[in-house]
């Protein structure tokens, strides 16, 4: 996208123009891969194949999903569940102490 930025810069288009015409290139590029791949899976499900990977798999999902690990040993592992109860433990003492500390003055 940069790219493509400059060198329309470099012909002589405007900053913005040359923005708007990128993005507008890399959004019927997208557009066009995401159609092949729709049609990729009509085919392998007409010939009963598997389906094909998904090409651009969502960032958050792949994150989510190496972190899903962790989250599961929070209230499954043994340690982890009492390391997690004695971090509640001491917000709670501190959140007790600093309201000990205002109803005293």
């Amino acid at each position: 996208f940069g790219w493509r930025v400059l060198e329309l810069k470099e012909q002589g288009v405007s900053e913005e123009e040359a923005m708007a015409v990128a993005d507008m290139e890399y959004r019927t590029e997208k557009k066009a891969k995401k159609l092949a791949h729709v049609r990729l899976k009509q085919i392998a499900r007409l010939q009963g194949k598997q389906l094909p990977p998904n090409p651009y798999p969502s960032a958050i999902k792949e994150i989510q999903g190496e972190e899903r690990q962790f989250v599961r040993d929070r209230f499954f592992s043994p340690k982890v569940y009492e390391l997690v109860q004695r971090m509640k433990e001491e917000k709670a003492m501190e959140a007790q102490d600093r309201m000990g500390g205002r109803v005293g003055r």
